[in-house]
């Protein structure tokens, strides 16, 4: 039932991500939902189920947003390893751990999307890279702890009731 629980959510933040978040945001910079979500998820249940939702997720928000196929994929598979890295016990030691862990996987998001870039031919400039990188981190960080606590709960909810059946 969890699962099924996190997968509308995925679905709603794709579809959030891809056309009400830049129509609101604007400016070409805004948070990543599904790269904070796949990583607190991939640190709940470890990078063998986040990479399983990483490949739908990502495929998915490439057909929405028009990437190239399977960008997202390749980009969301260092979050969901670092989000593996840092797994339930640094998770359980507060909103810190995730927080150091999105700027790591926010960077590197941007690098696999900048590599992948230059085969496609739109590559940025490695400066440009790093410094969307940075920015988008920080937007991340924002939205770690509302996003955290909305998956803990989801987390708890599929626990209790699994149990109980």
């Amino acid at each position: 039932m969890t699962r099924l629980f996190f997968a509308l959510v995925l679905i709603i933040i794709v579809l959030a991500q891809a056309s009400a978040l830049p129509a609101i945001v604007g400016g070409g910079i805004e948070p990543n939902l599904l790269l904070v979500c796949l990583l607190v998820w991939a640190g709940f249940r470890g990078p063998e189920e986040g990479l399983i939702w990483a490949f739908g997720a990502g495929l998915v928000m490439d057909l929405v947003a028009l990437n190239p196929l399977g960008t997202t994929c390749l980009a969301l598979i260092p979050v969901v390893l670092i989000g593996g890295l840092a797994r339930r016990r640094l998770f359980h030691s507060g909103i810190i751990i995730p927080l150091v862990a999105v700027v790591g996987a926010s960077l590197a998001f941007q690098v696999v999307i900048g590599v992948l870039g230059y085969f496609d031919g739109s590559a940025y400039p490695a400066l440009v890279v790093i410094k969307l990188g940075m920015l988008t981190a920080l937007l991340n960080m924002l939205v770690v702890p509302p996003l955290y606590l909305l998956l803990i709960l989801l987390e708890r909810l599929g626990v209790s009731g699994e149990a109980q059946a």
